[in-house]
């Protein structure tokens, strides 16, 4: 092979791969070694997003430039993972649960533990701290949560076949439970409320979406679309008609699914194009008009050979029409 060619062969590996670096979305960096972050959302409040952590249970915020501070710690919380905020009380709600990766992990909460916590989002101090692994048996892992209008919590166990409520004074209770919620590895993620009067939940290890009525837990129906998503994970409605649906295990894209008959059944209308490149996402939130969704980079922690990673982020997700 001749200099000339060589140097043709480089040059165009370099221009493909800033091409590709052009294409992806527009990232905010979190660089802190080995945080491992999960859950997010954002407070319009304060311009800021709240990050969990699956290593350590730490809760942080991150501002526009991704400059990164803790917000909340305690070793026992062991990971963290969905959160939530509820504006009219000025509560950051954080799932919690020792389900696979914490640092802090030990034989006595490992699977076992499942719980959500309230953190004052003006002084940083917990305010609530509620034990739902109590209320079904089998194994726990906490794993994501949705709000109400009158203040009701919904949460998804990824270990059992349940949906818990915590009603707007702090009851809890198994709010629904469903044999069709039964298997190995991780089941239930991500949900969220409809102002319809009822929750769509996904099942990542399925790869369906359910919908689960408000008034009639035990009203559970699949919503019938054309395709599966294996690995779903954060769901967020931005619309009533127009869900977000993140899918990771290796997928790792976002879709826009559309309903016009009350989320009977749906589809696909938009998506994230290969190009962008997202690392694992898991949840999402609306800051500003846009969505963007957290790398958390989970499936590096399955392998130990590899190193911490040295940054996260928050990547815009920019969606494309599929039809």
């Amino acid at each position: 092979m001749t200099t000339f060619n060589k140097f043709i062969i480089v040059l165009t590996l370099i221009s493909t791969n800033v091409l590709s670096v052009k294409a992806q979305t527009p990232r905010i960096d979190i660089k802190v070694k080995g945080l491992y972050p999960e859950g997010t959302v954002y407070d319009a409040k304060v311009g800021k997003f709240y990050v969990s952590s699956v290593i350590d249970g730490t809760i942080g915020v991150v501002d526009a430039q991704g400059n990164y501070s803790k917000f909340y710690e305690d070793k026992n919380l062991k990971s963290t993972y969905g959160m939530k905020i509820d504006p009219k009380k000025g509560l950051l709600w954080v799932c919690v649960s020792d389900g696979n990766y914490s640092k802090h992990s030990d034989s006595s909460t490992y699977k076992k533990m499942g719980r959500v916590i309230a953190v004052d989002l003006k002084t940083g101090k917990k305010q609530k701290d509620i034990d739902l692994a109590k209320l079904f048996e089998g194994k726990h892992f906490i794993n994501d949560l949705t709000l109400d209008k009158e203040g009701n919590l919904f949460i998804t166990d990824s270990f059992s076949p349940v949906i818990y409520k915590v009603d707007a004074k702090g009851v809890a209770s198994v709010f629904a439970q469903s044999d069709l919620w039964k298997g190995e590895d991780i089941g239930l993620n991500g949900i969220a409320f409809h102002a319809g009067g009822f929750l769509l939940v996904d099942d990542g290890r399925a790869g369906v979406l359910y919908k689960v009525d408000i008034n009639n837990p035990e009203n559970i129906t699949r919503v019938k679309i054309d395709q599966f998503f294996p690995g779903a994970d954060g769901l967020l409605l931005n619309d009533q008609d127009q869900l977000i649906l993140i899918q990771n295990k290796s997928v790792d894209k976002v879709f826009q699914l559309e309903s016009t008959d009350n989320w009977q059944t749906a589809k696909v209308k938009a998506a994230t194009a290969a190009t962008d490149r997202f690392q694992q996402p898991s949840t999402a939130t609306q800051a500003n008009g846009k969505v963007f969704v957290l790398n958390s980079k989970l499936n590096e922690l399955a392998d130990p050979t590899k190193k911490p990673s040295p940054e996260f982020s928050l990547q815009e997700v920019v969606l494309k029409s599929t039809d």
